[in-house]
């Protein structure tokens, strides 16, 4: 869910505090990583993308490969990627996961 307008206020507020730098100005640092968000991205991705990759089960794995090659690209750069889980979504977010939920259920086009 994020925090609504987040990047738009730091924009309008501090936009020195945005800056985009090549992956090797990271070199030696730890790096937190909203495991989350991260695995909704690739799923979306792939989604609009259309290639799914699955299990022999056929469960959708193409998230897990995509965090993993994400991983890797960041342990070449010697950046250490560290997974943050949160825990039980609180109430405040049970209307968006819902919409979520809604949107899944449709066939993407």
């Amino acid at each position: 869910m994020g925090i609504h307008g987040l990047a738009k206020l730091i924009a309008d507020q501090a936009p020195s505090a945005i800056k985009e730098q090549d992956i090797k100005n990271y070199f030696g640092r730890k790096i937190a990583i909203d495991a989350s968000m991260c695995m909704y991205q690739f799923l979306v991705a792939v989604r609009q993308d259309g290639n799914v990759l699955q299990n022999e089960n056929g469960e959708t794995t193409s998230h897990l490969m995509g965090m993993f090659y994400r991983t890797i690209r960041m342990l070449e750069h010697g950046i250490k990627p560290v997974y943050v889980f949160d825990g039980k979504p609180p109430q405040l977010k049970s209307g968006e996961l819902e919409k979520r939920g809604e949107r899944r259920a449709v066939p993407a086009a």
